[in-house]
């Protein structure tokens, strides 16, 4: 297959919210941005297009031997060839056979070249998306952020204690308590989706309650993120009229110690 101008790039879950637009100030991420526009005479640095539109694409090195991803260039792109960039966010919108056309009509191919570059991509996507954590390496002095700083969150791995044995008995369950129907877990993005019902409220605890959700009704479908949060067990309670339900103990555990 010939070189293409035009590529699909599906970032790894795990590097999922470590775009600049998120870890920078909205200063620091403005000066750095605009220099790139600047720098490419504010035309779209794969299709030429001139607009004073443009997006800021990150274009990164994946090392998944050293779970690093390391920050080679920031381009100006069109909406158009970003969307082919992003490809599954672009399907996802509703914009899929747009983006499938611009990638033909930019690289001169036809559909059969397309389903092989988005397989191919497919794969390396499915490859890389087995390290939960990415280490960001990150220059931006390159790019005009001299004195950008990136913020740095922290997500501890979270283990469930819920398996499909546990929820299926607590679904029989023929009391008036509150009942667990699911819990979910996602680990690239440190996030706890609990589905209950017979329940007016839900506590998540630490050492001490950290968050609230209500229901107004009888089923109640929630979504907990243990991001930045340092301690090392987590449970939460449920509440009806005619009592309360305690979890088990979800244990967060730092990754580099797994």
């Amino acid at each position: 297959m010939k070189e293409l101008k035009l590529t699909i790039d599906l970032l790894p879950k795990g590097a999922w919210g470590n775009d600049f637009s998120r870890t920078l100030s909205q200063k620091d991420w403005d000066t750095i941005r605009n220099k790139c526009y600047q720098k490419a005479n504010y035309k779209c640095e794969i299709c030429g297009y001139k607009t004073n539109e443009l997006d800021a694409h990150e274009v990164w090195d994946f090392d998944i031997k050293t779970k690093t991803q390391t920050l080679k260039n920031i381009i100006a792109l069109c909406s158009r060839c970003h969307g082919v960039k992003h490809l599954r966010n672009s399907q996802r919108l509703g914009f899929g056979e747009n983006a499938k056309k611009h990638f033909m009509k930019v690289n001169k191919v036809g559909e059969l070249e397309f389903a092989s570059h988005l397989t191919k991509a497919q794969m390396i996507f499915d490859e890389r998306n087995k390290i939960f954590r990415w280490h960001m390496k990150a220059d931006l002095s390159k790019f005009g952020g001299d004195n950008s700083k990136i913020k740095k969150n922290y997500l501890p791995k979270i283990i469930n204690p819920y398996n499909e044995n546990i929820l299926n008995e607590i679904k029989n369950d023929c009391s008036l308590l509150p009942r667990i129907l699911n819990v979910t877990v996602d680990n690239y993005q440190g996030i706890i989706t609990v589905e209950c019902d017979r329940v007016n409220k839900i506590e998540w605890i630490t050492n001490k309650v950290i968050k609230t959700a209500y229901s107004f009704g009888n089923f109640l479908l929630t979504h907990f993120s243990v991001k930045n949060l340092n301690n090392k067990n987590l449970f939460f309670k449920l509440y009806n009229n005619e009592g309360q339900t305690i979890s088990k103990i979800f244990e967060l555990a730092d990754w580099e110690r797994v």
